[in-house]
């Protein structure tokens, strides 16, 4: 079976559990009486919302249940208000390890590895004062508004959001990338991971502390700031580079973290690979890893495969809209955010399944499925496909469903470089209209 198929059926059997019931209470006296939104409703209910006012959001909701029932704004935000946010991270994570797990035929790997990325984003919220006290804010010269910060570990090659988190603005991207790491190898096991990441997480700290967790890691260096005498004193573009462990890398107000003041402390030196390379641009980039068995080629692909977590926050935030926040209370905009997250996923599964289909031949560029469209058919259609208990016609809506993403291809141009160019632009261009 593919994943594609057993992975809705575990997420549907998942969201009938005692399990599922369990974890998705607050308190332990929640939806012990019958309401119309029950635990299972609001799961389906907040899989299915497309940012719209709450009262058209019930609305849709029962029209697409077949339910002809009437539930008040206030109702619905008193029951959401009983739901833990963490229900859709146990979703994920039963999803997700059907994947990784069950179907390991079809998981794609870079030289036997789980290629990731892990990088963060500033999040818009509502600028409430519960808002405010809950998330911090982020200055500016008219005053401050209020402003979360948001964290993914992403699967690079199959396209998923393996973790995601949402904290206090400004909080350690350091600190969000070890609570990454220490879910995301339990739900990417028996693979190992190669983890790449940006230069804001360059730390000795952090390396010592990937090398005790036996962590790969690939990232890339701040031109003329990190590590300057070692970079320096390179003689070809790629050396095995001793970094001592000296007294100003040692001090502890270099680390907020115990843990990484421990794993710098521990050993003298570490011991890392320094990989220069030009960019088109004249300037030359540098890359530290602690993977001595690819080629220099190889790293270099390696990292730049981590564009692709770039595009996932253009993803989650125009296409999936994850910013048009139901509410200001921060268990509704957990709720929002942990939501699509297993949204992107399944419609990700959806994608990755639909372009096996695609017969390339045909084409004179190689094809991908749309991804603005693909969420729009989700959107619209996924509940349908989770709520129908006849399996044949389950699979039916679902292949309907496919041949309507399939309709809807784009060409990916390979080795393009352009020039990056700023001008002003319309929010509501014509080119950004979402299909949702």
């Amino acid at each position: 079976m593919r994943f594609i198929i057993e992975g809705l059926d575990r997420l549907r059997g998942q969201i009938d559990s005692k399990l599922i019931e369990e974890i998705g209470r607050v308190k332990a006296t929640d939806f012990t009486r019958k309401r119309k939104m029950g635990i299972r409703e609001l799961i389906y209910y907040n899989i299915n919302k497309k940012g719209l006012c709450t009262n058209m959001e019930a609305n849709n909701f029962f029209e697409k249940t077949n339910q002809d029932k009437s539930i008040t704004a206030q109702a619905v935000f008193d029951q959401r208000m009983k739901l833990n946010p963490e229900v859709f991270t146990a979703l994920n994570d039963e999803y997700l390890g059907c994947f990784y797990k069950g179907h390991q035929e079809e998981v794609k790997l870079y030289k036997g590895y789980v290629v990731k990325a892990i990088d963060g984003s500033d999040l818009e919220i509502p600028n409430t004062r519960k808002a405010l006290e809950e998330y911090g804010e982020a200055k500016n010269h008219k005053g401050g508004v209020a402003r979360a910060v948001i964290s993914a570990s992403y699967d690079l090659l199959n396209h998923y959001i393996i973790d995601g988190i949402i904290d206090r603005f400004r909080t350690g991207e350091i600190e969000m990338a070890m609570r990454h790491i220490q879910r995301a190898e339990r739900i990417t096991k028996p693979y190992e991971s190669i983890y790449t990441m940006d230069r804001n997480y360059v730390s000795v700290g952090f390396m010592s502390y990937m090398e005790e967790e036996k962590v790969k890691f690939l990232c890339r260096l701040k031109a003329g700031s990190h590590y300057k005498e070692e970079t320096r004193a390179m003689k070809t573009e790629d050396e095995i580079v001793i970094l001592k462990h000296s007294g100003h890398r040692q001090e502890r107000s270099r680390y907020k973290n115990d843990e990484l003041y421990r794993a710098v402390k521990s050993k003298e030196y570490s011991r890392v690979r320094i990989i220069k390379y030009p960019l088109i641009t004249g300037e030359t980039e540098y890359l530290i890893t602690n993977l001595e068995e690819f080629t220099y080629n190889e790293i270099v692909e390696l990292y730049r495969l981590r564009w692709g977590i770039e595009t996932l926050y253009h993803s989650l935030k125009q296409k999936l809209q994850i910013e048009k926040f139901t509410s200001s209370m921060p268990r509704i905009i957990e709720q929002d955010f942990l939501s699509s997250v297993l949204v992107y996923n399944i419609t990700q599964a959806v994608r990755n399944d639909a372009e096996q289909k695609i017969d390339q031949k045909a084409y004179k560029h190689e094809m991908k499925i749309n991804e603005n469209m693909a969420i729009g058919f989700l959107k619209n259609d996924l509940i349908h496909v989770l709520l129908e208990q006849d399996e044949s016609r389950r699979m039916e809506l679902f292949d309907k469903l496919t041949s309507k993403i399939l309709r809807f291809k784009v060409p990916i141009r390979k080795h393009r470089r352009f020039p990056i160019m700023f001008k002003a632009d319309n929010n509501n261009s014509i080119n950004k209209l979402k299909a949702f």
